[in-house]
């Protein structure tokens, strides 16, 4: 009987989660044009301009974008489902894991949504389009019109690859937990090291995205570091 009722509240959840996709998708249909509007701010132009190249991309780029807001904006009711699937079953310790585990994978979501739209896609589009020449001042003329379907498959992969990257690093953060505190201070500047390259492979060829991502992780660590240190001396103080 236990077994039907926990497929039965499986069942729903998933219902849940895929009426709360069907919303999304609807709504990010419905404004698909603000939306694409948005997306092109970074061009500094008072109006976005993109080119297509075929005749159905422009229908497909739309059901696209839908699409994937629709999973994007899914994410975090797929962690509250789940938690709340899985909280009955827990100990108090277990509890405050996946709790606490939860509190910041939501954070670093919405941390990495503002600081790519905010951020990273601006610093992206004005490194990559100051390549363009100008016949006046050079021998050729090369000048940039973006094809919608090329921009948002750079949009999607920059969002799930940065998403994807500060939750490994959350993972990393977890490890970090099974190494004792001295091991970690030791080691530290192996440790900005690592952060500082690793940022290098994940931004483009631009210093200051470099800096910005490896200062994100810098902090991160640091915050790591202290938190970690309170909880040993409370742990002391009990």
């Amino acid at each position: 009987m236990k077994v039907t009722n926990y497929f039965l509240e499986i069942y729903y959840r998933l219902w849940i989660l895929f009426l709360t996709w069907l919303l999304n998708f609807l709504v990010a249909y419905t404004y698909k044009e603000e939306i694409v509007y948005l997306l092109g701010q970074h061009q500094q132009n008072i109006f976005p301009y993109f080119i297509s190249t075929n005749l159905t991309e422009i229908f497909f780029v739309f059901i696209k974008l839908s699409f994937f807001l629709g999973f994007y904006f899914l994410y975090p009711i797929f962690l509250i489902q789940l938690a709340l699937f899985l909280i009955p079953a827990l100990y108090k310790y277990e509890y405050l894991i996946i709790r606490n585990l939860f509190f910041i994978s939501i954070l670093l979501y919405t941390i990495t949504t503002c600081f790519t739209y905010e951020i990273f896609l601006r610093y992206c589009w004005k490194f990559f389009n100051s390549f363009q020449l100008n016949a006046e001042d050079n021998l050729v003329s090369i000048h940039l019109e973006t094809r919608i379907a090329d921009y948002l498959n750079f949009f999607i992969e920059t969002f799930l690859l940065l998403n994807i990257v500060l939750h490994i690093f959350l993972v990393f953060i977890l490890f970090l937990y099974r190494i004792t505190l001295n091991y970690i201070i030791q080691y530290r500047k192996f440790f900005y090291l690592a952060f500082f390259l690793f940022a290098t492979l994940i931004t483009p060829p631009d210093i200051v995205s470099q800096i910005i991502v490896g200062f994100i992780f810098f902090m991160s660590f640091e915050i790591f570091l202290f938190s970690l240190f309170l909880s040993k001396e409370y742990r002391k103080g009990e």
